[in-house]
């Protein structure tokens, strides 16, 4: 039997998940169903009779409704509109009505039927979806790499500002929607890719290599975007065909690659793996220590062995195959994956980037290795990830944090907890100063209070200690994100540059070094051009003397003659060995350590001990402090001076030396002082040339006059400083500093 229209439309009417209300022609509710009563709170007896006046949120909406449906007539239309209503408990929801017409049998229309959505489920979901976005975008945003994204069409979805800087001159190309290829081309059209070539052809071919890298992914490759800016590109497809790019900034480390090279440099301390290999002998020429310890080799075992003695998971054949195009010079460079041996024969799988080194006497092969255990590891847990955003924050190697605008903690990436040795869990609630070393807080609280809505980022360079006791350099990016003029969010990145600052470092030493030598070179010149010139003059004269007299039959004056020629001899050979000490000092390399300056000073005082007896010398020191510095050299430094001071005393009296240390804010200053025949300020400076004697008369005051010269390269190694004291009135004072 089939049920009448009249019993289905009043199942339908019980049974529907929606509110539904039957208003009559005078506003007043005359039904409403079970679902009406869940929603509003109200019994269905309680709902009819009463106005749907008081079920509207708004009043300027109910009137807005009323105006639009009544009077009831013919003329009416559905109406359909969302607005907020209100529960018999006062709460509000948002809703979506429905109101059409309700006609009798008559056709003539009696009342209303009103249909109610509730949309607070689907706001909501808009709400975390607008929120999820705002926390993709400003992750984005606080990382210093370019990230990009293209559709599976090849169109910008997204890129952060960080890639739009590193490529300026695309820029305005770079619109959601354009293709890769335009962007592309718009660069090279405006000389965004120097290596692109010049002419119409190699351009075309340059476009035509990078969409096939682009279009078919695989290790990452280096791209000059300025004659002196070098990106590491990396491109990844993703499941749902989403083009994925990183772009970082290699700049600094090209340029000290560049520098090694020129230098013939191996860093032997990076922990990177490095190996030099002959292309002709296939013999390996050299390997680092992080080479030598991760193979557990020593080098001479590593010259015996051959590439399938440590080189595991392919045939002789195929890395024939691997590596012809770098032995025939077709490519420059050739970057491969594979697996490494140890000698206990546990295995490593590892990225190679192999260089063909052709300006050398025979081609040569520099290979960087790196164990890429953890970055295979963090690729497999990358792929078991759901949301994009959690995967780029979790397993970046930079220390990633949010805080309230008072640095307490809500959210700690795992690489940043395990450097403090907690949970992320644990971290959670504290404040961010709390990680800080003491020494640093102040500084990093004057650095956020900076951060303003027109300037919301900034960066600042941190010095921080690990668990096992090292200093690490992070350079930390903050960005205080703001919401109506106040700042509601703070983001922070953390990046390591150690090596980089060590780099730096490097650099520095070695241009100070070569600075040293080179002054001691065209010192060393200088004394042979002028200075040893003199006494052979005056050799070659008096031997032309003495040939004259022998030629005449003159014997009377040759002993006085050659006795000049004996003592000019002398003279010339200790000017000799004082210059050979002088420049063999410039290329010394020095071996700091921590020593007490006192025992420098005893030691330095009694070398000399015979001078100080026959000067009836006495030594007061003041201060003892603990030095970093080369032990032999400094205490050679002070025997230069006691050596000085027990020369130029004062006639017919006792020599008395002080030395005082004391701490200054630029490091350590050590005075010495004595009570001779002091210095003329005019001379202060040249008294540390080499061979500058104030006193010609060398029977009164013997010496080469190289001794200053010596203290002022020994101190000039350790990165310091020696000065006359001019203000000395009685004797003469010397101003040794050394930097903390």
């Amino acid at each position: 039997m089939q049920p009448s229209p009249e019993n289905l439309l009043k199942a339908l009417y019980e049974t529907l998940p929606d509110p539904v209300l039957i208003v009559n022609e005078h506003r007043i509710i005359v039904a409403a169903n079970p679902a009406a009563a869940e929603k509003f709170g109200y019994s269905t007896d309680e709902l009819s009779g009463m106005e749907p006046l008081a079920l509207y949120e708004s009043i300027e909406d109910a009137k807005e409704v009323g105006a639009a449906l009544y009077p009831i007539g013919d003329d009416i239309k559905m109406l359909h509109r969302r607005l907020s209503l209100r529960r018999k408990d006062g709460s509000v929801f948002p809703a979506e009505l429905t109101v059409s017409k309700l006609d009798s049998s008559g056709d003539e229309p009696i009342g209303l039927v009103a249909l109610v959505r509730d949309l607070s489920e689907i706001y909501q979901v808009q709400e975390e979806r607008l929120r999820a976005e705002a926390i993709l975008n400003t992750a984005l945003a606080s990382i210093s790499e370019g990230f990009v994204v293209y559709d599976d069409q090849d169109r910008l979805v997204l890129c952060n500002d960080a890639y739009r800087d590193i490529y300026p001159i695309c820029n305005p190309a770079m619109q959601i929607g354009a293709t890769f290829e335009s962007i592309v081309r718009y660069g090279v059209d405006r000389g965004q890719y120097p290596d692109a070539g010049e002419t119409q052809e190699e351009r075309e071919a340059w476009i035509a290599q990078r969409l096939q890298r682009h279009r078919n992914p695989g290790e990452p490759f280096v791209q000059r975007v300025r004659p002196d800016r070098f990106l590491l590109v990396e491109e990844r497809i993703t499941e749902d065909k989403l083009h994925v790019g990183v772009r970082t900034d290699v700049s600094v480390l090209s340029q000290a690659k560049s520098e090694a090279e020129r230098l013939g440099l191996i860093i032997e301390n990076v922990a990177q793996e490095v190996y030099l290999a002959s292309m002709t002998r296939e013999q390996l020429i050299s390997a680092n220590k992080a080479a030598r310890d991760n193979l557990q080799y020593s080098m001479e075992e590593l010259r015996e062995l051959s590439a399938a003695d440590f080189i595991v998971g392919s045939t002789e054949e195929e890395r024939a195959v691997l590596m012809a195009p770098i032995v025939s010079g077709e490519t420059k460079v050739q970057v491969f994956n594979t697996v490494h041996r140890r000698k206990d024969g546990s295995t490593y799988p590892c990225r190679v980037r192999l260089e063909r080194m052709d300006d050398l006497h025979e081609p040569l092969a520099l290979a960087f290795v790196e164990d890429i255990t953890e970055r295979l590891e963090i690729e497999n847990a990358l792929k078991q990830k759901e949301h994009e955003f959690q995967t780029l924050v979790r397993n970046l190697p930079d220390f990633i944090t949010r805080a309230k605008p008072d640095t307490t903690l809500t959210y700690v990436n795992e690489h940043y907890a395990r450097s403090v040795g907690l949970a992320p869990e644990d971290m959670i609630g504290r404040k961010f100063m709390d990680f800080v070393p003491e020494t640093e807080r102040q500084v990093l609280a004057e650095h956020l209070a900076g951060l303003t809505q027109e300037q919301p980022l900034n960066t600042a360079e941190q010095a921080m200690p690990t668990l096992s006791g090292e200093t690490l350099w992070y350079l930390w990016s903050n960005l205080m994100v703001f919401e109506n003029g106040e700042p509601v969010e703070l983001v922070s990145v953390g990046r390591d540059i150690t090596e980089v600052r060590e780099a730096q470092d490097r650099i520095a030493r070695q241009s100070r070094e070569l600075k040293l030598r080179n002054s001691a070179l065209e010192q060393f010149s200088a004394v042979v051009s002028h200075d040893l010139k003199a006494p052979l003059r005056q050799i070659r004269l008096f031997a032309d003397m003495i040939a004259e007299d022998v030629s005449a039959g003159k014997t009377d004056d040759l002993a006085t003659f050659s006795g000049y020629i004996s003592q000019r001899s002398e003279a010339m050979e200790e000017m000799t060995s004082s210059l050979l000490e002088y420049s063999q000092l410039a290329y010394q390399r020095i071996n700091p350590e921590n020593f007490q300056l006192s025992e420098a000073l005893n030691l330095a005082w009694n070398n000399l001990a015979v001078n100080v007896g026959e000067a009836q010398a006495t030594l007061d020191v003041e201060g003892d402090v603990t030095v970093y510095a080369d032990f032999n050299l400094l205490t050679q430094l002070f025997q230069n001076l006691f050596a000085n001071s027990l020369k130029y005393r004062q006639p017919h009296s006792a020599v008395e030396i002080k030395a005082r240390a004391r701490h200054v804010p630029d490091g350590l200053k050590i005075d010495v002082e004595d009570n001779g025949i002091g210095i003329d300020p005019e001379q202060a400076e040249r008294i540390f040339g080499v061979f500058q004697r104030l006193h010609a008369d060398e029977k009164l005051y013997s010496g080469t006059g190289i001794g200053l010269a010596l203290c002022r390269r020994i101190i000039e190694s350790h990165d310091g400083s020696i000065y006359l004291d001019t203000s000395c009135q009685d004797g003469a004072r010397f101003v040794v500093m050394l930097p903390a």
